[in-house]
């Protein structure tokens, strides 16, 4: 299921080309990300299935292979994870989030799981444990069949 995340890139304030590359990679080409510059790096928030790990990993290696450095945070928007920043992120935070919302619409309230994949997790977790949205797609596809 696709997700929000928040990916903090320490740095220059602006975007560099191999960024542009690797957020391609991380919405698979569907280019649902936003993004702005702080006094500290790069704040963008992007619609993606990859994992915070898998993505600071692509940012690790685009780094390793250009010799550069593009040291990175990377955390769901919907996560517990608590992080201690500068108050001043926030403020750039809740600016980036509403223009995300703006542009995309929030992508958790919708469910993108393929008929098969729904019917992993109803193995997996059981009817009673999926999500709302997840009984809803699988209604949803079940009636083309």
């Amino acid at each position: 299921m696709k997700k929000k995340v928040i990916i903090l890139r320490f740095g220059a304030s602006m975007p560099t080309q191999k960024e542009f590359g690797i957020m391609d990679k991380i919405t698979g080409g569907t280019r649902r990300a936003t993004g702005c510059g702080t006094p500290f790096g790069v704040l963008s928030i992007a619609e993606t299935r990859m994992s915070p790990k898998e993505i600071a990993d692509l940012f690790d290696q685009v780094a390793k292979e250009h010799d550069d450095a593009l040291p990175v945070i990377v955390f769901e928007a919907d996560g517990t994870t608590g992080y201690n920043f500068d108050p001043f992120f926030f403020h750039h935070f809740e600016e980036c989030d509403q223009e995300f919302d703006r542009e995309f619409g929030t992508p958790s309230t919708q469910c993108t799981l393929s008929l098969d994949e729904l019917l992993d997790l109803v193995k997996a977790k059981g009817m009673a444990n999926m999500t709302t949205e997840e009984l809803k797609r699988l209604k949803e596809l079940s009636k083309k069949f």
